[in-house]
């Protein structure tokens, strides 16, 4: 690979939208516009204090999130309650409904990745609000 093609698969915040979805903020940093990945997006989100990602799922693949700030829970329905904080990873199973809310008293901030791809960016995600 030249040095042009190795420059095209990396990414930087500053480069990627701030997407105001779900009760967050997101960076998208991975994804098939970014960097052409065929298989996963990954990226940075906030929650602020208070705040709550509504409840959603993802049908094509698993989601994971590493927690670098901030205290929060996971609601996964019909599963159960789980609280996370800083240092902690998370994993919601394909298809599983959940919400995640903010219950410390600083912005929750996280890195995530999901995987396998939806077949287009508005199938990987099904509100259920």
């Amino acid at each position: 690979m030249t040095t042009q093609q190795l420059r095209q698969l990396v990414t930087s915040a500053k480069d990627v939208p701030t997407i105001e979805d779900r009760g967050g903020e997101i960076h998208v940093l991975i994804s098939p516009t970014s960097v052409q990945s065929a298989h996963l997006i990954m990226g940075t989100a906030t929650v602020p204090v208070g705040g709550r990602v509504i409840r959603h799922a993802h049908p094509h693949g698993e989601e994971c999130f590493y927690v670098l700030q901030g205290r929060g829970q996971i609601t996964f329905d019909g599963i159960g309650v789980m609280p996370f904080q800083p240092g902690e990873a998370v994993l919601t199973p394909q298809g599983t409904v959940h919400s995640i809310e903010n219950t410390g008293d600083e912005e929750i901030r996280v890195v995530f990745a999901a995987g396998p791809l939806a077949p287009s960016p508005k199938d990987g995600h099904i509100l259920h609000e």
